[in-house]
């Protein structure tokens, strides 16, 4: 019997599932601080994001207070030994270490390095759980797709300027039309949050050393539409390999094109191409005097030119990575202010005291709601060779969902453990039709099989899982959003359910009970 239940396909699809969602959540056991952000002069050292920084001048560091501390006694222009971990495979990790000298910023010892502590996980939790500011922003007008996209860049490019990565943001219309663009951040006070998205960032586009125009220069960027040029198309390279070519028009003033203009002039043309000469200098963007996107290359057509309506051009091995690539710096080159007025229409805090009981709460909510659902299980069937296995599959899907949501970066906020908790018992009930069904046909005549008993109560089960469905897809879309995450999370879940645990609790119970 054990033999034929390890052979199972379906059961070892289970087990598999289960080991990779382990890897997906990967829980953490390293001490350390956690690099968010890396700039010069670490990032010239190989110091990079996501690697887990130990120790600093021989003090130990377990989490970033103690990172922290180190760096605020340090001299400016002193020597900084810094040892770290970078995860090449899931908990392989290699040692390495840097040394380099500290530079000054604002009369403050810098090192280009931003942390915070090694999360416990890779689940991302939403701000009921681990506390902070929650915002609805609306537009005063309605927004197309590429607009839509354009104003989600440019946030995400906003906050990252300002040193804040990883912001879950989120567009959402309702049934009645309205836009809503929900912003979460962990940690920071209403105050911080109108300031980030109100504040200019300091704008500038040098050629060398020489500033050639600023953010105020900058009248718009095109996007798409009419009236100017955005757009991606395939180009033939030297190796006659297939690249593709994003290209954009940016306007700006008429002093600026003249800045321009006479930065340009002095220059000797550079490198050539199938698709044209450049100049032997770059034009690279900086805000706040912080190098931003990759230098581009100037086309040796604009030298000494005055030109309001330049444009933008790149290479890229695939189509996506160009568009990409176009839309990034789309985002850099707005991100000085937001194309469009944004009304702030709710501010919600959370304390993280709070967030700590909510998360004790749920954890409580959810062990007795398995608990309680075991027990039914028990005095319905009296055998543990019925209820293990439900408790087991049930405790699967939880499992897997949970892995699925850390692959695919899902947050899970209140509503979406709800919707969690909610699917454990869809799962149950669609257990107890399957093992009624399997129970039925051992004690009736064998007028039908096990199988086909089986059958009919898939053929329930994927009725119920469509009518499920059915009923959660408005909801995606519903309140601006704000039951987005118990739709999608219970969807999840009876996806998993209905395709992977269903199967293999069905075999699982036929095997047992044979």
């Amino acid at each position: 019997m054990r033999r034929e239940i390890l052979k199972e396909w379906r059961i070892f699809l289970v087990v598999l599932l289960l080991v990779l969602s382990f890897l997906w959540i990967h829980p953490n056991f390293v001490k350390g601080a956690l690099v968010t952000i890396a700039r010069e002069p670490a990032s010239l050292y190989g110091i990079r994001q996501g690697d887990i920084i130990t120790n600093v001048n021989g003090y130990p560091i377990e989490k970033a207070s103690d990172f922290m501390q180190v760096v605020e006694g340090l001299e400016n222009g002193s020597v900084v030994s810094v040892e770290f971990l970078r995860e090449n495979l899931p908990y392989v990790y290699s040692k390495h270490s840097a040394r380099f000298l500290s530079s000054t910023k604002g009369n403050e010892t810098y090192l280009g390095i931003f942390v915070s502590d090694v999360p416990s996980n890779n689940l991302q939790f939403g701000l009921e759980i681990v506390g902070g500011t929650k915002v609805l922003l609306r537009p005063e007008k309605k927004l197309s797709p590429e607009e839509v996209d354009n104003v989600l860049a440019i946030l995400e490019q906003r906050l990252n300027i300002f040193g804040m990565r990883e912001i879950p943001m989120s567009f959402a219309q309702d049934f009645s039309g309205n836009q809503y663009f929900r912003l979460e951040f962990a940690g920071v006070s209403p105050e911080q949050v109108k300031d980030l998205l109100e504040k200019e960032g300091r704008f500038e586009a040098k050629v060398g050393n020489e500033t050639v125009f600023t953010g105020t220069d900058i009248l718009s960027v095109c996007i798409g539409g009419t009236g100017c040029v955005a757009q991606v198309v395939p180009i033939q390279s030297a190796g006659g390999r297939i690249m593709w070519q994003f290209s954009f028009e940016l306007f700006i003033t008429q002093e600026a094109a003249k800045r321009f203009a006479n930065v340009t002039q002095n220059l000797d043309i550079g490198e050539c191409s199938p698709a044209g000469c450049y100049l032997n200098e770059t034009i690279r963007f900086f805000i706040d005097g912080e190098p931003t996107g990759d230098p581009l290359r100037i086309s040796s057509n604009l030298k000494g030119k005055v030109v309001t309506n330049p444009a933008i051009t790149g290479v890229r091995e695939s189509k996506f990575e160009a568009q990409q690539e176009m839309r990034k710096l789309q985002a850099i080159l707005q991100s000085r202010k937001l194309p469009v007025k944004m009304e702030i229409e709710s501010i919600a805090v959370i304390s993280p005291t709070l967030g700590k009981a909510f998360a004790e709460n749920v954890f409580m909510v959810f062990l007795l709601a398995i608990l309680g659902v075991e027990a039914i299980v028990w005095l319905r069937y009296r055998s543990w060779k019925v209820a293990l296995p439900i408790m087991f599959i049930t405790l699967s899907e939880i499992f897997i969902t949970l892995g699925v949501a850390a692959l695919i970066k899902w947050t899970l906020d209140l509503a979406g453990i709800a919707g969690l908790i909610a699917a454990v018992g869809t799962g149950v009930d669609d257990q107890i039709v399957i093992t009624d069904e399997v129970l039925r046909g051992e004690k009736e005549e064998k007028v039908r099989s096990i199988k086909e008993r089986i059958k009919r109560a898939f053929f329930i089960i994927i009725v119920s899982f469509a009518s499920t469905v059915a009923t959660m897809l408005p909801l995606t879309f519903a309140g601006a959003g704000l039951l987005r995450g118990f739709a999608i999370t219970t969807i999840i879940a009876v996806s998993i359910g209905i395709f992977i645990t269903r199967p293999a609790y069905a075999r699982l119970i036929e095997l047992l009970l044979r």
